[in-house]
């Protein structure tokens, strides 16, 4: 190699040492960021479920001794004997389930008439035959009939043991405790008072006179008393969230008091209990 050969090598290698450099100066080393967690959803609610339930008292709770009844007398009775609850339950785990549910109790209406059986007091208005009006005491036969409600409602803590799931179905047993509020009302001797108008000369007429005193001797209760229950069904999972269930429950409560018709007497008794065939739904909250 001749020597302008050396020289020129020499040269190009001082020229490009800087531009080296400048690239090593331009470059920067990667930056390695840890990969973040995966996203874990928190679920809300988790365990807890709505339910609901309407059923039917075939046993019925308010039990009547009828009389028989002729042209002048008859009875009346408009019982409900549909029941009803709401709540909030809670899966302990995969067997055990507790609830808080408020409800309505069956109900009864009765009555017992005798028609034209009293008589109501009242006035009418004469003329005096000199162009006066006078009011003149009077009387007039009316129905007489005696009257009586029972209802009731309750605030119940139960609890289910589901006892595992075979072909889609879930059969449970469990039971409750908690608080009924029983009220009963009667009126013994009520009167059917009904006003009559005037004529068209303004005579008259029949005006009830004491229309509040036409109500009979009345007698109203009402009271919380210890009420429990125990029951049994199947339970079938519709959907994810959605469940259906039927059941038998047996309620009971023994201190309530209620009217009863005995043979024509309206006599308070002790002790309601009945039993129920119920359809209930449930919606878990997850």
């Amino acid at each position: 190699m001749t020597s302008k050969s050396r020289i020129a090598l020499a040269l190009a290698a001082i020229v490009l040492i800087p531009a080296t450099q400048a690239l090593s100066a331009d470059y920067d080393p990667p930056i390695y960021v840890d990969q973040a967690p995966d996203y874990q959803p928190v679920e809300v609610g988790s365990g807890w479920y709505l339910r609901g339930d309407i059923g039917y008292a075939f046993s019925h709770p308010f039990k009547h001794e009828e009389v028989s009844s002729g042209p002048l007398n008859s009875f009346t009775d408009e019982a409900s004997l549909f029941t009803g609850s709401i709540g909030m339950g809670y899966h302990v785990n995969d067997y055990l389930r507790v609830e808080l549910n408020g409800g309505i109790l069956p109900t009864d209406k009765f009555a017992a008439h005798d028609k034209l059986g009293a008589t109501c007091d009242g006035h009418t208005l004469v003329d005096d035959g000199f162009g006066t009006i006078n009011s003149v005491a009077a009387t007039q036969a009316c129905d007489l009939s005696d009257n009586a409600s029972n209802k009731g409602y309750s605030v119940m803590a139960n609890g289910y043991v589901d006892l595992g799931t075979y072909v889609g179905l879930t059969p449970y047993i469990g039971g409750g405790i908690g608080l009924a509020y029983n009220k009963y009302y009667r009126s013994i001797g009520a009167r059917d008072c009904v006003e009559v108008p005037t004529n068209s000369a303004g005579t008259g007429g029949f005006f009830c006179d004491d229309p509040a005193g036409y109500e009979g001797q009345t007698d109203t209760a009402g009271k919380f008393n210890l009420a429990y229950s125990i029951g049994a069904g199947l339970s079938y999972q519709v959907t994810k969230n959605v469940s259906v269930d039927l059941g038998y429950e047996y309620f009971s409560v023994p201190g309530a008091k209620y009217v009863a018709y005995d043979g024509g007497a309206f006599n308070i008794h002790k002790g309601i209990d009945y039993q129920t065939v119920k359809l209930g739904l449930r919606y878990d909250l997850w």
